[in-house]
């Protein structure tokens, strides 16, 4: 099949736009590739043009494991169709993602090297949390998710990031693999599909209604190839107000309307593409038992997309990504309050005392501020074990925080935080312990310091009642002494600090000195 091209802008019009930038999406149903340029007036990349190759690395991802050497094959032309295309327009900055098929595979890496030697193009893996993130970025600039709880739902090949923000700021975030292309290589396509794909749905729909809450949400937001096409069927079919929305209601009609119609009648009575005409009726399916689960009547389907957040990712500054990264994740903090009991009064004071700690002793650590944000999060996040037993509740902290999705951090960072918070009290870091072992030796360290900050903050709110409210810190070369300048004798908090001196000497090769200024 040749590669589809869409134009969005007249060419004569849009190769007068100074740089391009281009971004590439392997997804498991199809590979595309859009080239942007920057909108002054928007103050964001636009996309201009658009290509898609229909490779399919799901089937084999989701049967064997395995991808096949046919289907490499397919994949590394592809890319050398892609390649063409960025040089043809003189595009230097890109970014090459991959998802859910690329991650399931046991061998992607290895086409993943392919591709580098044989076209010099870098693929990166993406997790399902980054993925969330990129799309909700794409999101934001349509939709208004302010003053409001919505759920984002992203539909692709392999699997569905169900996303929920509030007033705006991602709150919660999982991956589930119930992508369309997924449940058609795992359930077949024969007449009992709509009885194993309920069966199979049985631990999803338990996993996204603890995810979802008692909470309603005001807006339901589909985004992926499959939400686009399914409002235009509707439209086309229904006769629904816009091509944008659908009901619940409405959307039922179509999946009854869909289910009536053969694979072979899909593509020649309502112009699918064969690669959409399979899998357009798992979609409906799954977006409707998502809106069930949820209680919402009504999904809009607006011109967003992986793709699309990538490039609008590429354009911002380290500054705004920064600044968008720590929102959402301080909002992922903030939901700590209510599904785990946590102290958010107490978690803030430690904060407060930690991150003063941190930028006094940057000389001794230089450590940026994405470090500085994972220690902020760490003590939000310190006490979350205590849900789950109070002995060992750093361990369960640890744990909770591997398992829990976190937009905006990277593999790496969610492993330092996890360790940072896991390393709160009782044992030092050592290779004798299995996970810390595996990580390399700048993160080692990062654990090191992080963690000793962390614990002395604590030491420093021992009785949990705020008393310091000021920590001056002086650094010479053998010694680390802190000045506290707060409420009482603040006896308490000088013998609990000071409890944390060897593990201060073991991170910064300091002793610990405690003074008073009453």
């Amino acid at each position: 099949m040749p590669m589809e091209i869409t134009n969005l802008i007249a060419e004569d019009e849009w190769l007068n736009r100074g740089a391009l930038i281009a971004a590439i999406d392997v997804g498991s149903n199809a590979m595309r590739l859009g080239i942007a340029a920057f909108d002054v007036e928007a103050g964001s990349p636009q996309l201009i043009q658009r290509y898609r190759e229909p490779v399919r690395l799901g089937h084999d991802a989701f049967t064997s494991g395995n991808l096949s050497e046919q289907t490499m094959d397919d994949a590394v032309r592809a890319f050398m169709g892609f390649r063409k295309i960025l040089d043809q327009h003189h595009i230097e900055q890109y970014r090459a993602t991959a998802t859910s098929a690329m991650r399931d595979s046991k061998n992607g890496h290895v086409l993943v090297k392919r591709i580098r030697d044989e076209t010099g193009i870098k693929l990166s893996l993406i997790s399902g949390e980054e993925e969330a993130h990129l799309v909700q970025l794409s999101i934001s600039r349509r939709v208004d998710l302010s003053k409001q709880f919505t759920l984002l739902v992203d539909m692709g090949g392999g699997s569905v990031e169900v996303t929920l923000c509030d007033d705006g700021e991602v709150v919660s975030a999982q991956s589930f693999k119930i992508g369309t292309v997924r449940l058609l290589e795992m359930l077949g396509k024969g007449d009992d599909f709509n009885s194993l794909l309920s069966e199979y749905l049985e631990g999803t729909r338990k996993k996204l209604k603890h995810q979802l809450g008692r909470k309603k949400p005001a807006l339901c937001v589909a985004t992926g190839g499959n939400a686009g096409a399914i409002g235009s069927l509707a439209f086309q079919m229904l006769g629904t107000e816009s091509a944008d929305r659908i009901s619940r209601k409405e959307l039922g009609c179509l999946i009854k309307e869909l289910a009536g119609l053969s694979f072979e009648e899909r593509i020649r009575d309502l112009g699918l593409r064969p690669d959409r005409a399979d899998v357009i009726l798992p979609a409906a399916m799954v977006f409707r038992e998502i809106m069930k689960l949820a209680r919402v009547q009504t999904m809009v389907m607006p011109e967003a997309s992986l793709l699309d957040g990538i490039l609008i990712g590429m354009m911002e500054s380290e500054d705004v990504t920064m600044h968008s990264r720590r929102r959402n994740l301080l909002a992922w903090a903030r939901s700590l309050k209510k599904k785990y009991h946590v102290d958010q009064h107490y978690a803030k004071s430690v904060a407060r005392l930690a991150l003063s700690l941190f930028d006094q002793m940057n000389a001794l650590h230089h450590l940026g501020d994405s470090e500085r944000l994972l220690l902020e999060l760490a003590c939000r996040a310190h006490e979350i074990g205590m849900y789950i037993r109070v002995g060992g509740h750093h361990r369960h902290a640890a744990y909770l925080i591997s398992a829990s999705p976190l937009l905006g951090l990277s593999k790496e960072d969610k492993s330092v935080l996890a360790h940072t918070v896991r390393y709160q009290r009782k044992a030092f870091p050592s290779d004798e312990h299995e996970s810390f072992m595996a990580l390399n030796k700048a993160d080692k360290q990062r654990v090191w310091f992080l963690s000793a900050i962390l614990r002395l903050a604590i030491g420093l709110n021992k009785d949990r009642r705020d008393r310091i409210y000021h920590v001056n810190v002086s650094i010479d070369d053998q010694n680390i002494t802190l000045n506290l300048e707060g409420d009482g004798d603040l006896l308490l908090e000088r013998w609990a600090s000071l409890l944390v001196e060897k593990y201060i000497y073991n991170a910064f090769d300091r002793k610990l000195q405690i003074a008073l200024d009453v």
